[in-house]
């Protein structure tokens, strides 16, 4: 796997994958991209070769794991030889509530005032599973999630940071009875994501089709299918 070495004269992380034709070069510095689709889709495993590959470059990459998810194995099969260099440069937090993934995410803000030119990534992988489990009353939660967007927004533009966020998704019907995906977390997450990319499972065996759905300055609908394998994607 290549890893581009120098992100300082590119606004953007590369993925040396289709990702990038779907991206003109790769993940924005300084933006929220969304990235949601159901289980299995490929999220977190985009978002582990994402940070992993920052990792191989001295950069630091910070991954909020609301899901308890992360599998340290995943990450030494993506890091081959590099793993013990990659570990060093991947902060991992583990927030057990909706309010504790507010706090990590304030405690990662004051963090960066002082380390952000140390620091190329910030993932929120995902931004509602706590949130639906929550049993705070439905306006209080979506005050605190668009708090929380708030503060990842500032995070991406104040310190030059590229800030991932993964969603889930939920089945709605339409007035004429057509099932529709939708992303949860509904205008909140939508207004605050310059950047939205929605993966779907491929027809073959890890193959994964990521369709752009919003983006500032390229055409929405462009399409690109990739691959997850041991190594990462291809």
């Amino acid at each position: 796997m290549k890893v581009l070495a120098n992100f300082e004269d590119n606004h953007k992380i590369p993925t040396n994958s289709s990702i990038d034709s779907l991206l003109n070069g790769g993940f924005e510095k300084g933006t929220v991209t969304q990235i949601f689709g159901p289980p299995s889709s490929g999220k977190s495993n985009l978002a582990l070769f994402l940070a992993v590959t920052v990792a191989k470059t001295g950069k630091k990459a910070i991954y909020v794991d609301t899901e308890g998810g992360i599998s340290i194995d995943r990450i030494k099969q993506i890091a081959g030889d590099d793993f013990s260099k990659v570990a060093n440069n991947i902060m991992v937090f583990e927030p057990t509530s909706f309010q504790e993934q507010g706090e990590n995410i304030g405690a990662i803000e004051l963090w960066l005032r002082k380390n952000h030119e140390s620091t190329d990534l910030f993932i929120l992988d995902s931004a509602v599973a706590l949130y639906r489990v929550d049993d705070m009353k439905s306006s209080r939660l979506n005050k605190e999630l668009g708090k929380q967007m708030g503060k990842l927004s500032k995070i991406a533009r104040s310190y030059d940071v590229a800030v991932i966020v993964t969603n889930q998704v939920y089945n709605a019907f339409d007035d004429e009875g057509n099932n529709d995906t939708k992303a949860v977390g509904g205008m909140i997450l939508q207004y605050w994501s310059k950047v939205i990319i929605q993966l779907e499972r491929g027809d073959q065996t890890n193959q994964r089709i990521a369709t752009l759905k919003r983006h500032r300055s390229i055409e929405e609908g462009r399409q690109v299918v990739f691959r997850i394998t041991s190594r990462g994607i291809i």
